[in-house]
């Protein structure tokens, strides 16, 4: 499968997804900050949740698991090498090159995602604190971030965390090993530049939106605005910039998905506010000529390139419920074509909402026992229950890497 992305609603054919699996158990509340959590996960909970999830996924796409491509990668003996030294070198542990080569591809696959402990490695601990010589990827089950199809190549992006680097070295394996992918890097850039997949939206063949917060930094958008420029070509960026706290504005993503080619789902405070205090630039790129535009809001600056979105209200009209389930990924809506979208079905208000403008609200646990069949509806938006799973921080777009779309035809 090649990689091809060049919107966020086209009908999707391949994405990358991963389980929760025994990392997520791993922390403690000493270790919570440090794995970027604000609180404990329960592994039978957020898996049961999750399954339903994959389910519709299967059901509608092809789709891939990463510790299954990482295994793939790793039976071959150059790549195994390669990205071993570079999660080593990275995480100053030079003595587990012999360790990690020894072992064969799926033990290792499931080392370098649930960690390695002192004891599996044969190694003594400093002290009695460290358990893990190699930390477990707590994260990863929030695919998106660590890299993003970016029309026909794959941005390996450069993570805030270093908890989480080690994702980064096993998507850009994967994409140049299993699906020969070119990738590049804001590392090449700038040492400083940031992004993360959360704050890049492919809107379409010439336009990105892009979120400039917490995660993402300014560095980082002048690397996609050079990487561009470099180009030779015309395209647009659209940065919205996000409030530094709460952690449920990490991403733009939280607060804005498209749904379909005229409707989007946005937190209205920060979205559609011209006074809520944080930018929102047009970035204009013509070969090779950058200008930049401020507008008053991210919806009138989408109308600037071709974009007449209708806004969908996370949490409704309600300002109350608004902030309840914006913190609770009540924005982050993930699409499997146009307008057939997926989403957690706590978020009542903002499911409410999207009823109210002509999506049928279909349950998870009824397209998947076959009781619904989703691919007769024109527009849908698909409900799985979910406790455990939002309180990782994220949602549905949270939770894929999309591979390739088919193009819609604007």
């Amino acid at each position: 499968m090649l990689v091809n992305i060049n919107s966020e609603i086209g009908e999707l054919t391949g994405v990358i997804i991963h389980t929760p699996g025994k990392e997520i158990e791993q922390m403690t509340p000493q270790t919570i900050s440090k794995a970027l959590y604000s609180d404990l996960l329960n592994l039978n909970i957020a898996q049961n949740e999750y399954s339903y999830f994959n389910d519709v996924l299967k059901c509608w796409t092809q789709t891939f698991q990463v510790k299954d491509l990482l295994a793939q990668v790793l039976a071959d003996e150059k790549a195994k090498k390669d990205l071993i030294t570079k999660i080593i070198f990275a995480e100053h542990q030079l003595l587990l090159f012999e360790p990690l080569m020894q072992m064969d591809a799926n033990k290792l696959s499931e080392a370098l995602i649930e960690g390695l402990t002192y004891s599996e490695a044969e190694f003594i601990k400093p002290n009695d604190e460290d358990k893990y010589i190699l930390p477990p990827l707590y994260n990863f089950f929030f695919t998106r971030d660590a890299s993003t199809s970016l029309y026909n190549k794959v941005l390996i992006n450069s993570m805030k965390s270093i908890v989480r680097e080690r994702e980064t070295f096993i998507m850009d394996a994967i994409f140049q090993n299993i699906f020969q992918a070119q990738t590049i890097s804001p590392k090449t850039f700038s040492k400083e530049a940031r992004t993360e997949g959360g704050d890049i939206l492919i809107a379409k063949n010439n336009v990105l939106f892009v979120g400039c917060g917490t995660r993402t930094n300014k560095q980082g958008i002048d690397f996609l605005i050079d990487y561009f420029a470099n180009q030779r070509q015309q395209y647009n960026i659209i940065v919205q910039e996000l409030p530094e706290n709460p952690e449920s504005f990490i991403h733009l993503d939280m607060v804005f998905t498209m749904l379909s080619k005229d409707k989007c789902m946005v937190y209205e405070p920060l979205i559609l506010k011209t006074n809520s205090g944080y930018n929102t630039t047009h970035i204009e790129i013509d070969n090779g000529k950058v200008t930049y535009h401020e507008k008053n809001n991210l919806i009138e600056a989408t109308k600037a390139v071709g974009f007449d979105f209708f806004p969908v209200l996370c949490g409704g009209n309600d300002k109350w419920n608004q902030e309840r389930e914006q913190w609770h990924s009540g924005a982050n809506f993930f699409a499997l074509g146009e307008g057939k979208v997926i989403g957690y079905s706590r978020n009542r208000h903002t499911i409410d909402a999207l009823n109210k403008v002509g999506f049928e609200v279909l349950r998870a646990v009824d397209v998947v026992s076959g009781k619904v069949d989703m691919k007769k509806y024109k527009e849908f938006v698909i409900t799985f229950d979910a406790a455990e799973l939002p309180r990782g921080g994220g949602g549905a777009r949270c939770m894929t890497m999309p591979v390739q779309r088919a193009e819609v035809m604007w």
